[in-house]
């Protein structure tokens, strides 16, 4: 990215919709908006020809509603960045089951799989986005599962060090 580029982003979840360069914001937001109009008068639609899937739809309805209702904003890259880390990896570690546990580590080859006398921990083997991963641990001392999403290039955010392992 440039200097002058921008990311038009919603601000209802944060997600990109387009990158511009800043004198080309004002168009993109408006792009934005319509592109999000357009979906709901289709969702709408759908509601009423597809009435086997109305679940479905209304939820598409409801998350687009939503995005059109909270707006769109220009930022910078690393703004983007922030927002996402703050987004995806401010969440708690999650206690699962040993069938959970044992699913991820055989969905995908695993990643940075790391085995000690404390624990068994790795990561799933795609990424949800950026460097974010899924990862699982294995508390051998309580017999506990755990999951979260964590940053794979940043140590700080893995599991073990959450749960002071």
């Amino acid at each position: 990215m440039e200097e002058n580029d921008r990311l038009i982003v919603n601000l209802f979840n944060n997600e990109c919709f387009t990158m511009c360069k800043t004198e080309e914001v004002d168009a993109n937001i408006k792009r934005a908006q319509e592109f999000y109009a357009n979906d709901v008068e289709t969702y709408k639609h759908h509601l009423i020809d597809c009435p086997n899937m109305s679940d479905h739809w209304q939820k598409q309805l409801e998350v687009c509603e939503a995005v059109l209702k909270s707006g769109f904003e220009a930022i910078t890259w690393k703004e983007y960045v922030k927002r996402q880390r703050e987004k995806w990896l401010s969440k708690e570690p999650k206690e699962i089951t040993r069938e959970d546990y044992d699913e991820a580590l055989n969905v995908l080859p695993p990643k940075k799989w790391i085995q000690n006398e404390r624990y068994s921990m790795f990561f799933i083997g795609e990424c949800t986005t950026m460097t974010y991963y899924g990862q699982y641990l294995y508390d051998k001392k309580t017999g506990k599962y755990y999951t979260a999403l964590t940053d794979i290039c940043d140590r700080s955010t893995w599991l073990d060090k959450m749960l002071n392992l």
